[in-house]
């Protein structure tokens, strides 16, 4: 082998471990909407309204379902590792209600701590229907047996 064919190789092979080590790193990113300290404190209760916290803070993330009383701002920092692991870091919640007339009541604040696991339940809900037999089973697909 030639000189510059030796060189090209030590370049490839450098490129690739560095592509490689590069490709098993973890990645970290946050979501959602994180209102700086500073803004949260300028909330008066009982003097600002929905658009007034929407101009100081943004928009949020989300709101309740019924009567838009309570305003919520959801953060999360996640770290996703090379085999695609998932792994919650940070979560921040802030919640600000909001009385009917539209002014702010009270500001919540909650982090990851403040959360609960929710186990997932295995049972599998029924369908209604007749179970098919293991003739109509194997012809099903040819056309539809008769009772």
């Amino acid at each position: 082998m030639n000189r510059n064919t030796l060189r090209l190789c030590g370049i490839l092979g450098a490129l690739l471990i560095a592509w490689s080590v590069t490709a098993c790193a973890s990645r970290i990113s946050t979501r959602g909407n994180v209102p700086d300290a500073d803004a949260l404190s300028e909330i008066r209760l009982g003097v600002q309204t929905r658009e007034d916290i929407a101009e100081l803070i943004g928009n949020p993330s989300t709101v309740t379902t019924f009567g838009d009383y309570t305003w919520y701002y959801i953060s999360e920092t996640v770290e996703m590792s090379a085999l695609g692991d998932l792994e919650v870091l940070d979560r921040k919640i802030i919640a600000i209600d909001f009385d009917t007339r539209g002014l702010v009541q009270n500001v919540r604040q909650y982090d990851l701590r403040s959360g609960r696991v929710v186990k997932m339940v295995e049972r599998k809900t029924p369908t209604p229907g007749k179970e098919p037999s293991a003739n109509e089973s194997i012809l099903g697909g040819i056309g539809t047996l008769s009772e």
